[in-house]
């Protein structure tokens, strides 16, 4: 039976001695001392007992094994602690991605996103899913074309897929998904892109003699509404959340590297 002990005292100057789990054990070099290492105190050793606990062998513990138990004892803390703060984290950041997005469906489908001002039809006020429907439908401009619920379409599908964006690392354990978070901040740049490029189609049409009914300018067309401001902050949020998270991801990715090399040396 082997045990790991520590010697007290030189075995030069006399019986050497060990301790051993709170037991102090004299020694002689001559009879036990299995290591080239000379013996010496503070030395780490590990002891061989026999079945009667008497001491048969003492082997100094290679200061290369020593910082290598070191550096593993450190590393399985780390990985534990980071387990239990995973746990906690993913417990409150799965509630908080389920409230947001939450949210940010009820902004979508329910709160005006915009109020659109038409010559012909006056004052429209359009969810932002609506505005989906009419993109898909053909465009803002074509609003009066059109039915007045159309169907989203490929633009309903991008937008749940963006919804589960910020979900993406619980089942994606690369550091990249994180950036799922960036999804519906990008997807509402998008769509607002979509709606400027369709009033300056429209606007074109009308500079040709069309008639399409539309106003003389973008900024007197669209007024921003409750959806589109509480929308934006929701996707700001996810956005500067996942940043934060895909480069702490990046720093602890970094920092195990040096540290994996130094175990491989």
């Amino acid at each position: 039976m082997s045990k790991r002990g520590r010697v007290l005292r030189d075995p030069h100057m006399g019986p050497g001695l060990l301790i051993v789990e709170g037991k102090q054990y004299p020694f002689f070099m001559e009879s036990i001392w299995r290591s080239e290492v000379p013996a010496k105190p503070g030395l780490v050793v590990s002891v061989d007992f026999d079945a009667q606990e008497n001491i048969v062998g003492i082997t100094a513990v290679p200061q290369r094994q020593l910082d290598a138990e070191k550096a593993a004892s450190v590393q399985s803390g780390s990985r534990l602690r980071s387990t239990l703060l995973e746990g906690l984290s993913s417990k409150g950041g799965s509630f908080s991605h389920i409230a947001g997005t939450g949210l940010l469906l009820i902004s979508w489908t329910f709160l005006a996103a915009v109020s659109i001002h038409l010559p012909l039809l006056g004052k429209l006020e359009l969810t932002f899913w609506q505005i989906l429907g009419y993109l898909n439908a053909g465009g803002i401009s074509q609003i009066s074309d059109v039915a007045a619920t159309p169907d989203s379409g490929i633009f309903g599908f991008l937008a749940i897929l963006v919804l589960a964006g910020p979900f993406l690392p619980y089942v994606w354990k690369d550091r990249r998904a994180w950036l799922g978070g960036l999804l519906p901040l990008a997807f509402m740049i998008f769509i607002a892109f979509c709606i400027d490029a369709d009033f300056h189609v429209a606007f074109g049409l009308q500079a040709a003699g069309m008639n399409v009914p539309v106003p003389t300018s973008i900024s007197s067309a669209i007024t921003m509404g409750l959806g589109t401001y509480l929308s934006a902050f929701l996707a700001v949020c996810f956005a500067v959340l996942s940043t934060r998270q895909w480069v702490g991801s990046r720093r602890v990715q970094e920092a195990e590297v040096p540290r994996s090399q130094q175990l491989a040396a």
